[in-house]
């Protein structure tokens, strides 16, 4: 499985994150890590990642996002895309968007506080929104 692996990291010590890595995998595989042009077009989604305020202290990888599509009906469109925000090996909570009948269109759209606020709302809703929007832009 294909996925894109996303590490937020403060390595400033001011308690936000400061730093921001795309790497590409396959599996277990590292394929390779975001190009310059893709840093460029994954601006808007490293801006509203910033704002799950899922990082690590210092040059960690613990805390990270893993985010992939599925596509069963193998039609080339996404059925659904998932959000895997991990401690370590394990995830600790996750997000989806579903597409039922492969309209283009997500149906059922499954969020939790994935911005870490305290609060489960629509914020959190439009946030999974553009994250999943902007990831479905990149090419592999």
């Amino acid at each position: 499985m294909r996925y894109l692996k996303v590490i937020a990291q403060d390595r400033s010590g001011g308690g936000v994150a400061d730093t921001l890595q795309f790497q590409f995998f396959e599996g277990e595989q590292l394929l390779r890590e975001a190009t310059d042009d893709e840093i460029r077009r994954l601006r808007t989604f490293g801006s509203t990642y910033l704002k799950c305020r899922w990082f690590n202290a210092g040059e960690g990888e613990e805390r990270h996002l893993r985010m992939f599509s599925l596509n069963p009906s193998g039609d080339g469109t996404p059925e659904s895309v998932r959000l895997h925000f991990h401690e370590g090996p394990i995830i600790a909570y996750k997000a989806a968007v579903h597409d039922l009948d492969n309209d283009g269109t997500f149906e059922i759209v499954l969020v939790s506080d994935i911005d870490n606020d305290g609060h489960a709302n629509r914020t959190d809703r439009t946030r999974l929104n553009t994250l999943v929007r902007e990831f479905l832009k990149l090419e592999w």
